[in-house]
């Protein structure tokens, strides 16, 4: 029933085109500047039609259904791959970008928050089904020419897709399971970030996004902070913000715990979820052991990676219980701890060495701080 109701809101019945996609793709990339290397790769042949598949959001309240395209083998596949190499380069260039949980770490280091800052976080609601393909392709004609421009709209606009033994089109929206939608997302996103800031009366201290999710510290106290919200959700009639604030001094963001430190810096850790099980691949599963080994590994590397020094000691003595429920052996979980120790030396771009002091019995190897790197928070102004 949610998968019908999805449809029914962002579609209309569709003939199938996965022939005259096909051609027409074809047509175009002839048309185009690129090489016959290039082009010989992007034809499509033998395309299967995309087809949509839905994931439940299970930590969100009513569990809303997230609506995912299949794109694998579609006409437009690797043209959209192509493009969303192209494109690449001109995103991630902001100061307000956050790349991943390990980079957002090593801001952290570098904020300071005073106690009447609010730690807040602003959401784009549906982000990826909201993406308007017109305003999108008008800030891609700043950078592309004619040619390379009507590929992006060819992909942007090829939207339709199975469902229930019938084909739909998704009316002037993005869809999700793309290889061009992250990219033209965040493109869009990094243009409104500016617009938003620039525009707004009371600006706050910093604005970091990942995708369609922003920490923001905000100094200006309540009243215009709902100012500010609604200041963002006038400036696009598909952008829409939903807004969170700290609880008793933590906030979520990512898969990182903040929490405010008397000093005034930010201290971090990882964060669950509630619906988090602490279920990982079981010993007893039916996997190459090199497989179970990586899963202990990457656990322990994100340990490391997004624990602060005064809360590394705590998750490091949590994860041996973890994977002991997971029915690994001590000797199983010594080879993960040496195989993630071996990734962080290995790893001169990340500061994972953390001093730490544990239990003398314990299976973790001592460690020495290899430093961090101070980044500086980049101005909102």
């Amino acid at each position: 029933m949610k998968s019908i109701e999805v449809v029914q809101k962002f579609c209309r019945f569709f003939l199938a085109m996965g022939p005259q996609t096909e051609r027409k793709t074809t047509l175009l990339l002839k048309k185009s500047t690129l090489t016959e290397d290039i082009c010989k790769h992007l034809r499509p042949a033998g395309s299967r039609p995309p087809r949509l598949y839905g994931l439940l959001k299970m930590h969100k309240e009513g569990v809303p259904l997230r609506p995912i395209v299949r794109n694998i083998g579609t006409p437009t596949y690797h043209l959209s791959k192509y493009l969303a190499g192209l494109l690449s380069k001109f995103t991630g260039n902001s100061a307000h970008h956050v790349k991943n949980s390990l980079h957002f770490v090593q801001i952290l280091e570098s904020l300071r928050v005073q106690p009447e800052d609010l730690m807040v976080s602003f959401d784009v609601v549906s982000l990826f089904t909201n993406v308007p393909i017109v305003g999108s392709l008008e800030l891609l004609s700043h950078h592309f020419e004619d040619d390379i421009l009507t590929l992006f709209k060819h992909v942007l606009t090829s939207t339709y897709f199975s469902f229930d033994a019938q084909f739909y089109e998704q009316m002037d929206r993005v869809t999700l399971g793309s290889p061009l939608s992250p990219v033209i997302a965040n493109f869009f996103m990094e243009d409104f970030d500016k617009k938003a800031i620039e525009q707004a009366t009371h600006k706050p201290v910093c604005w970091f996004r990942y995708v369609d999710d922003t920490f923001v510290i905000w100094p200006h106290g309540q009243e215009k902070l709902t100012e500010f919200l609604n200041h963002l959700n006038g400036l696009h009639n598909r952008i829409q913000f939903r807004m969170e604030k700290e609880e008793k001094g933590h906030f979520p963001f990512l898969d990182i715990d903040i929490s405010r430190k008397r000093d005034g810096s930010l201290g971090h850790k990882v964060y669950r979820k509630p619906t988090h099980t602490n279920l990982y691949l079981h010993q007893n599963s039916h996997h190459h052991p090199a497989n179970k080994q990586s899963v202990l590994a990457s656990v322990i590397h994100r340990a490391k990676a997004l624990c602060d020094q005064d809360s590394l000691t705590q998750e490091l003595e949590f994860l041996p219980t973890v994977f002991k429920d997971n029915g690994y052996s001590h000797q199983q979980i010594r080879r993960a701890v040496e195989l993630a120790t071996r990734t962080a030396r290995t790893n001169k771009k990340t500061h994972l060495d953390c001093i730490h002091t544990v239990h003398p019995n314990s299976i973790w190897p001592t460690q020495q701080n290899a430093g961090q790197t101070q980044q500086k928070c980049p101005p909102t102004t």
